[in-house]
Parts: structure tokens; C-alpha cells; sequence
């Protein structure tokens, strides 16, 4: 059987295909979320239905849609994004594979496209494998890993030339380049320090928090559809190789 989309089914249909599909492939991207001055509040939707469309394209799996809220406590600040706390989050991608497991279905591999939204899936995924149901988490920060050498611009990590790229490749008419500005604030430069005060991004310096009035992080200038099909391209390899040897 080949890959399906879990909502265009009858029920009949979803009881058939739990049977014959081992995966549910769970995207999680949110639909409410700041990304700069060039790119809409879906980016992380957009991105979550596309890799699953590859990644279906590819091996048979059933998808899910996606998971559209959810724990993104950086971006408060900025008109339009939404966040759930993270035991409301965890609970409810808990309860949505426990609703699908109870009525046949087999493994469930969540789809990250978020971040912040790790951590509490991380802990989710341990409380389904601890009442015998089979999770695999797939985040993005560390998907595609090959296709890291067409970018220019190392630094950054939201709404940058890795994710505008992306985007535009996915869909050209909902970016605005001529918005796309580059954020280079001094903490950007030192994301890999031993230690690093976590807080919201801030549209001022006052506050508890980062500075980073743009909402970006990193240089989205230098993105391009090319770029964004081969690290498209890579992820959706990387989700593949894995379902292939995971079923």
C-alpha cells in the first residue's frame, strides 16, 4: 500500500491502513510563529507538510497532519505568535498518538520542525515507549546535515538563510526578499558557549531576554531556491533511509 494522508480516509480506510502502513508519520510546525519581516507565521507548517510530502513521495507511510501549536516560548513578544506551555504541549502529541495507537496503529515518528519544541517531545516520546508504543523523533536541526556546504552564512538559526531558503523553494510567492534583512547580534555569535542565558527574543533591549528587534537570526539575504532544494532534499533523505530500516 502506498503512502496516505490519514484525514482524506474513512474511518474504514484508517482501520485498513494502520494494518498495512507500520508508520504514522506525526509532522509537528507551527502555524502562528514570527519568522523576520519576509517570511509568514506558517513557515513552520509549510515546512512540516512539505518534508512530509517528500518523505511520502518516497516510502510508505500514513501522514498525520500536522501538529500546528505548541511550546514556542521564544517569540511571545511578537504580534501573531502563539505558545502553549510545555506540559500542555507534551500532553496533547501524547494523547493524539495514544488516541491512533489504541485503534491499530503500529509506530509513530514525529516530525520536528521547531526547536524549542524538543525538549518536550523528547519526554513525550519516553512516556509513549513506556506504555510499549514505538516513537521515533526526527528533529530538524539535525536533519540533511550533508547539504550545510551550500550555505554561506554559518550563524543563525531562525528565519536565516537555512530557512529562507527552504521556503523558497517550497513556495517563492510567500517570501519577501526585499524585507529580508540580516540580524547579527553579539549572543548570535556565541550559540555554541558552555553557557548561555536563555530567554524570549526582544523587540528591545529592555527586558529579560535576547535583543533581536527583526526576529531573525542569522542573514536570510543570502538564501536562495536552490539552496533551499538541497537541504529539502537531504532531510527528507535522512527521514526516508530511516523509515526504510525502521519498518
Amino acid at each position: 500500500m502506498a503512502s496516505l494522508y490519514l484525514e482524506q480516509l474513512t474511518w474504514l480506510e484508517a482501520e485498513r491502513a494502520f494494518r498495512e502502513i507500520p508508520i504514522v508519520l506525526l509532522p509537528i510546525g507551527a502555524i502562528l510563529k514570527e519568522h523576520g519581516p519576509h517570511l509568514p507565521l506558517n513557515t513552520d507548517y509549510l515546512l512540516a507538510r512539505d518534508l512530509a510530502r517528500r518523505v511520502a513521495e518516497q516510502t510508505d507511510v500514513l501522514v498525520c497532519p500536522p501538529v500546528t501549536f505548541g511550546f514556542y516560548p521564544a517569540f511571545v513578544h511578537f504580534p501573531g505568535s502563539t505558545h502553549l506551555a510545555g506540559e500542555t504541549f507534551r500532553a496533547m502529541v501524547e494523547q493524539i498518538v495514544l488516541s491512533l495507537a489504541k485503534n491499530g496503529a503500529q509506530r509513530f515518528l514525529i516530525l520536528n520542525t521547531g526547536i524549542s519544541t524538543t525538549a518536550p517531545l523528547l519526554l513525550a516520546a519516553n512516556n509513549l515507549i513506556s506504555q510499549n508504543i514505538r516513537v521515533a523523533l526526527a528533529n530538524i536541526a539535525d536533519l540533511g546535515k550533508r547539504a550545510d556546504e551550500v550555505l554561506e552564512n554559518k550563524i543563525g538559526s531562525h528565519a536565516n538563510e537555512h530557512e529562507t531558503s527552504m521556503l523558497l523553494a517550497i513556495d517563492a510567492s510567500v517570501v519577501n526578499m526585499e524585507n529580508a534583512r540580516a540580524e547579527i547580534q553579539p549572543w548570535m555569535m556565541s550559540r555554541d558557549a558552555a553557557v548561555r542565558e536563555p530567554g524570549p527574543l526582544l523587540r528591545t533591549p529592555e527586558g529579560v531576554g535576547v535583543y533581536c528587534p527583526s526576529g531573525v537570526i542569522g542573514d536570510p539575504t543570502r538564501a536562495t531556491r536552490a539552496k533551499g532544494e538541497a537541504i529539502l532534499n537531504a532531510m527528507a533523505d535522512d527521514v526516508v533511509a530511516f523509515c526504510r530500516t525502521w519498518k
